[in-house]
């Protein structure tokens, strides 16, 4: 009887699942970090893509009730608003990262060919 109760409990052991182990190293509180930062810059942008949407939608009505009274604004700033906060509700974070690591390449192409371009005409020495 001990034997079949010491491989019960074994089993039953075996199949808790174990709790997740801390990682307390800087490699994975920088990973965390910038897992939680990544979520809430895509709340922050989807929340400013909201407000200039607000606030394009209200320009647009004073436009057309207005009546000439006020600053007005022009149709193609009112239109430039809309379509970058549309971009910000649709794309949020994702949409600034591909725009940064875009921005990243050209930097390292233009360092690059600047580099080059000084060395071969002789300016460093």
């Amino acid at each position: 009887m001990t034997i079949t109760a010491t491989n019960e409990t074994a089993t039953a052991a075996a199949s808790i699942p174990s709790l997740p182990t801390g990682a307390w190293d800087l490699v994975s509180f920088l990973e965390n970090a910038k897992d939680y930062g990544t979520i809430l810059g895509g709340g922050v942008i989807t929340l400013l893509g909201l407000i200039l949407l607000i606030v394009a939608v209200v320009f647009l009505f004073k436009k057309f009730v207005g009546n000439g009274q006020g600053q007005e604004k022009s149709w193609p700033v009112i239109i430039i608003m809309i379509v970058v906060a549309g971009a910000f509700l649709t794309g949020g974070i994702g949409l600034m990262l591909n725009i940064s690591s875009g921005g990243q390449k050209t930097i390292e192409e233009l360092g690059g060919g600047f580099i080059v371009l000084q060395s071969s005409v002789g300016l460093l020495r």
